[in-house]
């Protein structure tokens, strides 16, 4: 009876290996099937989202379940040969992904620590040396702005415009990166702007306010041990929208400050994803569900106050393309290949347009990569992508 039930225990816990191993193939192959093919519907918006965080670290857990799958096929030959195959063909598309996001890094001026990308970090929050109000609006809103100090005096001045479809974020979301440029010799200003929301539209708002935010932050920097000679502007998404529209007014003086006073001039200016397409996002973006954050259509209306048919003139004057000068400061766009959000049809459609204009414009496009491709994970070949890009081209513009 005892050997009959070791052999029953032994049985049950081969079962469980199998399952278990299969799930961990199945996981790799297809989130790495959804990265080669983003057109598998939902498969391939997931494969592309995560992609450029967890292609690495699949290739050690792939490499495992192929390790445990030829163990597991002296007992279940049949499926454990299955289960290496299929792990082996998840590995090297892992690789594949990995080695193509690691190339087109390294194209565009950045660099990539392999062992970090292996064992990404949770992105955690930062806190800032200072969290400070720059201006209260007309409705009593106190604005903020986080503050991370360099170490040395005479640091350029770093502005960055935080994401979230104009509905939501916060100054306070990327602290980790704005810590990473800090440590960098940078003096780091992230900025709140009014969120748009379903009764209110903020289109004639939040760009004064960014306007307003830059203007304090170049009159605070010197106390902060900052050069306000040298401002870069950041955005993502919807703040990359903001970034583009008030570098490129301030460059012929006509951006505008909620607070008053003149907008400087930035050295330079660096988006990824940046929303400067409205019309395209809204016709051909993402939608889950009838919610702000879901729907890039609900986004478009809270942010406008209508579609681009009812208020036509407020996308236009918004556009990428509206504000483009031949004055406007050198330009770094990040474009992931497969983002859903921000169509990457108009983000080069933008960048080409500014480049014929005479703009100093760096176009970067990364495969297997989509829509806030970089905030998975700390470390991650995507984070480190946006980080030294951004870093290392910034220097070349701003010094």
């Amino acid at each position: 009876m005892a050997v009959r039930e070791r052999g029953v225990v032994s049985g049950v816990l081969g079962v469980i290996a199998v399952v278990v191993v299969a799930f961990w193939v199945a996981v790799v192959l297809l989130l790495s099937l959804g990265a080669f093919v983003p057109g598998l519907g939902l498969l391939g918006d997931v494969g592309t989202a995560v992609a450029a965080t967890t292609a690495a670290p699949f290739v050690l857990v792939g490499l495992v379940a192929v390790g445990a799958a030829a163990l597991l096929r002296r007992r279940f030959r049949r499926v454990g040969s299955a289960l290496v195959g299929l792990g082996a063909l998840a590995v090297v598309a892992s690789l594949v992904i990995s080695g193509m996001i690691w190339s087109a890094t390294s194209s565009a001026g950045g660099s990539v620590n392999p062992f970090a990308a292996l064992v990404p970090a949770p992105s955690t929050r930062a806190e800032p040396d200072e969290h400070l109000v720059y201006t209260t609006t007309p409705a009593g809103q106190d604005l903020h702005a986080a503050v991370y100090r360099p170490s040395a005096a005479g640091s350029p001045l770093l502005v960055y415009v935080h994401g979230g479809g104009w509905v939501a974020g916060s100054e306070l979301d990327r602290g980790k990166d704005m810590r990473w440029f800090a440590d960098r010799g940078w003096l780091v200003v992230s900025v709140e702007y009014t969120l748009a929301t379903a009764d209110r539209a903020t289109w004639d708002v939040a760009g004064p306010q960014v306007g307003c935010a830059l203007t304090w932050a170049a009159a605070q920097a010197p106390r902060w041990g900052g050069d306000a000679s040298r401002i870069a502007l950041l955005g993502d998404s919807a703040g990359g929208q903001l970034a583009i529209t008030n570098a490129y007014r301030a460059a012929v003086d006509q951006a505008r400050s909620s607070c008053g006073g003149t907008v400087p001039k930035s050295s330079a200016v660096a988006v990824q994803y940046p929303a400067v397409d409205p019309v395209g996002g809204y016709v051909e973006g993402y939608s889950l569900g009838d919610s702000l954050t879901t729907d890039t259509r609900r986004l478009g209306r809270a942010y406008f106050g209508g579609s681009p048919d009812e208020v036509p003139d407020r996308y236009r004057a918004l556009s990428g393309a509206a504000v483009i000068t031949p004055a406007a400061p050198p330009t770094l766009v990040i474009s992931p290949d497969d983002d859903v959000v921000v169509p990457p049809a108009g983000v080069r459609d933008f960048a080409d347009r500014a480049t014929r204009a005479g703009v100093d414009t760096t176009l970067v496009e990364l495969p297997f990569a989509n829509h806030a491709y970089d905030t998975g994970a700390q470390g991650s070949l995507g984070n480190q992508a946006r980080l030294t890009i951004t870093e290392n081209w910034l220097r070349t513009r701003v010094g």
